[in-house]
This record gives C-alpha cells, sequence and structure tokens, in this order.
C-alpha cells in the first residue's frame, strides 16, 4: 500500500533521527502494512523508519523485511518476578501492565522468559477517560495522519487528524477530561461533532456523532466521563449527510495556542486511558 510521505513528513518535520549506535530487529511487512503503521507500531516516526531503510521506497510489499529499533518497552521475566513487582519498578499501577500484556493468560504465573509489554504513559492527561465503555467498541489502531481525500470541493489529500474507534450507531460516547464546549452542531468534514477546551492550550475533538446527549450545547461545561453523545457516521457534506463510512468515533486533540491549531497524535492517550479504567 503507497504511502504518502510528502504528507506525513510535515507531522514528523523537526523530530531527530537515530545515531548509528541503535540497536535493530527486523519487522515482516504485513498485507495493509505502511511506513506509518510500521513506524507507528514501533514508536518511531517515518523520518527515522526510512533512515533505518534507506533503499526502501514509498512502497512496501507483502513479505518485505525492515530494519526496526528493539522494542524498548519490552521487558524480560525473571526468576521471582511478579507483575506487582515490575509494575512497581516501572512506577505503573499493576492492573494497568496486566491489561497491556492480555497475551498472559494467568497474571498469578509468570514464567521466565515471559515477554511484558511495558506501557508508555503519556505526557499529559494521565488519568484521561476512555471516550466508549469497555465491550462497546472494536479494536481500534493508530490512523492518526493517514491520508484522506474527500472535501467538500472535491478530492484533496491531507493527514487524518485523529483516530477511528469503530462502533455499533448509537454507542454512548463520554467525555476524556473536564472543559468547556467551544466548538458544537455540524461541520462538513466532521457531521455533528463537540470540539471541547481542556485547558488553556489544548482542545479535544469528537466527531461524526448521530446526536448529542441532553443539556449539551456551546458554551457548557462538561466533566470527564460524562455522556456527550453517540456514535455515528454523519459527515463529508452538507448538514444531515452520513453513511459514507461505517460508524465510528473520531477523536482528535489539538494544540490550540498556535494557529492554525496544531494537531497531536492521540493513539499514546487512548491506549494509556484505556488500560486504567
Amino acid at each position: 500500500m503507497k504511502s504518502k510521505i510528502g504528507v506525513l513528513s510535515g507531522i514528523v518535520l523537526g523530530l531527530s533521527l537515530f545515531g548509528s549506535s541503535v540497536q535493530a530487529a527486523t519487522h515482516t511487512v504485513q498485507p495493509g502494512d505502511t511506513l506509518w503503521k510500521v513506524a507507528t507500531a514501533h514508536n518511531i516516526t517515518v523520518q527515522q523508519l526510512t533512515s533505518l531503510n534507506p533503499s526502501t521506497g514509498e512502497m512496501l510489499y507483502p513479505g518485505q523485511t525492515l530494519q526496526v529499533p528493539d522494542d524498548a518497552n519490552a521487558y524480560t521475566v525473571r526468576t521471582g518476578d511478579t507483575f506487582w513487582k515490575i509494575a512497581a519498578a516501572y512506577g505503573l499501577p499493576t492492573l494497568s501492565l496486566i491489561r497491556a500484556n492480555p497475551h498472559i493468560s494467568n497474571p498469578d504465573m509468570l514464567n521466565i522468559g515471559d515477554k511484558l509489554r511495558i506501557p508508555a504513559a503519556p505526557s499529559a492527561y494521565l488519568n484521561g477517560y476512555f471516550p466508549l465503555r469497555a465491550g462497546t467498541y472494536t479494536p481500534y489502531v493508530n490512523n492518526y495522519a493517514e491520508v484522506r481525500t474527500w472535501s467538500p470541493t472535491g478530492e484533496e489529500i491531507r493527514p487524518h487528524e485523529g483516530v477511528d474507534i469503530f462502533a455499533d450507531k448509537g454507542t454512548p460516547v463520554y467525555t476524556a477530561a473536564d472543559g468547556t464546549i467551544i466548538n458544537y452542531g455540524w461541520n462538513q468534514y466532521g457531521g455533528w461533532r463537540l470540539t471541547v477546551r481542556t485547558d488553556d492550550s489544548t482542545a479535544f475533538y469528537y466527531a461524526h456523532l448521530s446526536g448529542y446527549a441532553e443539556g449539551i450545547g456551546k458554551g457548557g461545561t462538561v466533566k470527564k466521563g460524562q455522556l456527550i453523545g453517540y456514535v455515528g457516521s454523519t459527515g463529508y457534506g452538507p448538514e444531515g449527510t452520513e453513511g459514507k463510512f461505517l460508524p465510528h468515533l473520531h477523536f482528535g486533540i489539538y494544540k490550540t495556542n498556535v494557529s492554525p491549531w496544531k494537531t497531536v497524535d492521540p493513539y499514546p492517550y487512548l491506549t494509556w486511558w484505556e488500560l486504567q479504567r
């Protein structure tokens, strides 16, 4: 699948490349992989991935082998280890570490040599609330910055500014943090959407809703975990347009202290919040 490097480069501009001392492992390309997806899976940027693979072009093909860094967030279980002991060493809640490693069938019994993923905490909003309840959505991937082409005036290449979480139409949506509603109503891209200012420099964005919860409106305040609306498939057209894609919640994070607003990858926040509930 072709990856639009020109579009993505603006997202990662200014991030440093790896030095020559990086210890590399390998990744075998799977159907549907893009440079962005592979880079994100290994907690690096597209620039860093291409620097490790200078002969790789924009097109990836299944079975191709890429050099990737060793997973710095992996831990190998040793004699006497328990989830509690490992979590304490990394400053994590024990339950969060257990939830980050669903491949361990019995959390009370670790085997020497087991590989654990140590979840990385985001830089802010550590106590955020995952916007959908457990069991109401399907597994999601990081599709932040993937190419999107729809615009009101025709096809226009642009990066996806959030992460999509697929769920049935009407699934309740909850706020990730306290805040004030600064945008409400219809947007041609996001359909029925809600933008909540969480502090002086950040806003959370909820889009493609099928409707709003009672009492939600511009200028109102919301609390973390409050019901704000329902999953839908609205957007990509004039008011009332829906059904151009499967129902899902589009969740985005924006830095609002710059003009124009700057997007932030919400995936690390979502995966952390998902572990905390």
